[in-house]
């Protein structure tokens, strides 16, 4: 029977690209080591993969090098990404409206925030993949932040258009979204549906025009 392989899921693979090609590894591994732990550093042409240990040190890492100056030219260094990754949408319960800058400073800690919406007393909180939410509903759920209890999970809602998430414009006067092909602006309820033609069309809309 084959042993089992222990990993580290906090580990974090981070990739530098646009390397001069005489940089060599040491030297990568020392400029990483400043902001953490580093558990593994492959050196390849113009590029390379470092390992560090826990996602707060390399999020720190990737703030205080990226686009940073190594012999003279500037490197990209972010998150390695996996073939599935992509960003994922958190709920976070009991926060108050405005509270936008803040909230996304606070999921900072635990990755890259690409969008925080907050709406009434909740909040849609995007982190780039599903490594850095995990981390962050790990770090924040049924924490204290500003006098509350916060409760973080994986949104179950679908993406969706922007009007069905956070409701209609103020003042729309109709229903919302609005049926096909009828005015918003009239203030009035859609109209009945009915089986038969009525010649003279629907309540309150004009006639269409008779065929000729």
């Amino acid at each position: 029977m084959l042993p089992r392989l222990c990993v580290d899921t906090n580990m974090v693979k981070i990739f530098i690209g646009n390397l001069p090609d005489e940089v060599e590894k040491d030297e990568i591994e020392a400029l990483f080591t400043q902001h953490g732990t580093v558990t593994e550093c492959a050196k390849f042409k113009n590029y390379a993969f470092v390992h560090m240990d826990d996602r707060k040190s390399a999020t720190k890492a990737i703030r205080s090098l990226h686009l940073s100056k190594l012999h003279g030219r500037p490197i990209n260094v972010e998150p390695s990404r996996g073939k599935n990754q992509g960003p994922v949408k958190l709920h976070v319960a009991n926060v108050e409206k405005g509270d936008e800058d803040a909230l996304s400073t606070l999921f900072e800690e635990y990755g890259t925030v690409t969008e925080c919406v907050v709406v009434k007393n909740f909040a849609f909180v995007h982190m780039s993949n599903s490594d850095e939410a995990k981390d962050a509903i790990q770090g924040l759920d049924n924490s204290d932040y500003q006098g509350r209890h916060l409760n973080v999970q994986l949104s179950k809602r679908r993406p969706r258009r922007e009007e069905e998430d956070y409701g209609p414009p103020p003042n729309s006067g109709a229903y919302w979204p609005a049926p096909h092909g009828y005015p918003v602006d009239r203030g009035q309820p859609e109209p009945p549906h009915y089986r038969g033609r009525m010649s003279g069309g629907y309540p309150g809309l004009p006639s269409s025009p008779s065929p000729r």
